[in-house]
């Protein structure tokens, strides 16, 4: 049995976290089975008999809408004899069917057709639909799960993180985003803990992306001004292990077209730019411009598999302790002019996409990081950069943005996961 409490410390984390085999089976029944792990957006599923097949760890779910616009969450696998019912990743069905022996259930997981009855002594259906996930909430139109029967709520658990994810779909005048754009997916050797928030790599893993940027702006482009000890950017842990980096600086707010916006957040100077200034100004008056600037980029990890950074949505999935899943979803926002949205889509592209500018050179550093980390001589990983953040009102803590500050929230959550201390998440 491993003692988890021995391999977190305050400013260091012992390398077999991120290699053993036996800490990765733990931490799938412990985190993944038991947390509120993220599953869909409700956008995906957005009609009477919409569907999406998704994954917590190990185990397939069917995420459905049923004829009475109820979402559930199901196991997929038949109650008959164990075999997926549905194998496509989206679509719209009245039913789903096993292909074993043709056992039948609606899109409310009810159990509904059973072929030739009559061998069985007694059978009933009422007790044998599709196992629901015993938990399921929504916050902002991103569904959650949660595996245990009992534990904290949603809310409780999302804490401080729920406000990150209204600003990110108030960047819509509805409050409202669509995953309709497609999905970039990729798979790294790798752990799923290094897909965090980290402030101090930018100006060296990303490099290449810097060079572009400068060449791009000319000679007065503050190049990697946003990513050192001197930034007015910053790192903030949120409790819970949901950790983020405030890439806005607190002194940049400003006013720009027509008054009501705010610098840097990308709106154009068209006619499309200013029809989208004044959406944002009917819904949210006066407000607009902290709305648009808060929602450009909440840069926010929800512990313990859902990011949000520019206009994509992050999910990771866990494999095995060396593998892991990552899909990416540019967020399209409701109600807004198509010129807007394609934006969107050509920053994700840029930056976020699997043959982008900055995606490969993350996954370069996690492939090279899983490959140093069994040169385990010396086993310690030092943590300690602004060991001393500051608490803020809301009860976060926040450091400069190149500080330590999320990768230290995130191991805290983690061993209170895997030393069973406290409430499920």
């Amino acid at each position: 049995m491993v003692e988890y409490s021995a391999l977190i410390e305050p400013d260091r984390v012992h390398s077999a976290i991120f290699t053993s085999d036996e800490i990765f089976a733990d931490e799938l029944e412990r985190i993944f089975y038991k947390y509120w792990v993220y599953v869909a957006h409700e956008s995906e599923i957005p009609e009477p008999g919409d569907y999406a097949t998704k994954w917590i760890g190990e185990k397939q779910l069917i995420v459905s809408r049923s004829k009475d616009g109820e979402v559930g969450v199901f196991y997929n696998r038949c109650r008959h004899r164990g075999a997926a019912v549905c194998m496509e990743e989206y679509g719209n069905a009245t039913f789903f069917r096993c292909p074993y022996h043709g056992w039948t259930y609606n899109s409310a997981g009810d159990l509904v057709g059973v072929p030739y009855p009559s061998r069985y002594a007694e059978l009933d259906k009422s007790t044998l639909g599709l196992a629901q996930v015993p938990r399921i909430g929504v916050s902002s139109g991103f569904i959650f799960a949660s595996m245990a029967e009992e534990g904290p709520t949603l809310e409780e658990h999302l804490g401080l993180a729920a406000g990150f994810l209204e600003d990110f779909v108030k960047a819509s005048p509805t409050g409202k985003i669509t995953l309709s754009a497609g999905t970039s997916k990729s798979v790294f050797h790798g752990n799923w803990k290094f897909v965090g928030m980290d402030g101090y790599h930018t100006n060296f893993t990303h490099k290449t992306v810097l060079d572009l940027r400068q060449r791009k702006a000319g000679p007065n482009f503050q190049r990697g001004a946003g990513n050192t000890d001197k930034s007015a950017n910053e790192s903030w842990d949120l409790g819970n292990g949901h950790c983020r980096l405030d890439l806005t600086g607190r002194d940049k707010i400003a006013v720009g077209v027509a008054g009501n916006t705010a610098i840097g957040a990308g709106i154009p100077d068209t006619p499309d730019g200013h029809a989208y200034m004044d959406s944002m100004v009917g819904s949210y008056g006066d407000d607009a411009a902290d709305v648009i600037r808060k929602s450009r980029d909440v840069h926010i990890h929800v512990w313990p598999n859902l990011q949000l950074i520019g206009a994509s949505v992050r999910v990771i999935r866990p494999m095995a302790a060396g593998r892991t899943e990552v899909l990416s979803y540019p967020a399209m926002l409701d109600d807004v002019p198509e010129s807007i949205n394609t934006t969107r889509i050509r920053s994700f592209e840029w930056f976020s996409g699997v043959a982008s500018f900055g995606t490969p050179d993350d996954v370069e550093v996690f492939e090279r990081n899983q490959i140093g980390l069994q040169s385990d001589y010396i086993p310690w990983l030092v943590l300690a950069r602004g060991l001393t953040p500051e608490p803020v009102d809301d009860g976060a803590l926040v450091g400069n943005v190149t500080d330590e500050v999320p990768q230290r929230a995130q191991m805290s959550a983690w061993l209170r996961a895997m030393t069973n201390e406290g409430d499920r998440g």
